[in-house]
């Protein structure tokens, strides 16, 4: 993989809750009724549920 990678870091404690490439646009969501992110992942350090939905990207 030759792709630079960043962390992702959780909205309500700050630490690192994933890696992704540079070129890849994430949004983070509150989990609720109506939202449905493509991701939920548990914050291992205070235990926050965090949705992580994938942007769409518009190439030129």
């Amino acid at each position: 993989m030759t792709e630079e990678m960043r962390h992702v870091c959780c909205p309500v404690c700050g630490h690192r809750i994933m890696d992704a490439a540079v070129s890849t646009q994430t949004q983070l969501v509150t989990p609720m009724e109506g939202r449905y992110p493509d991701f939920i992942i548990k914050c291992g350090h205070c235990g926050a549920k965090v949705g992580v939905a994938r942007a769409e990207t518009q190439e030129n």
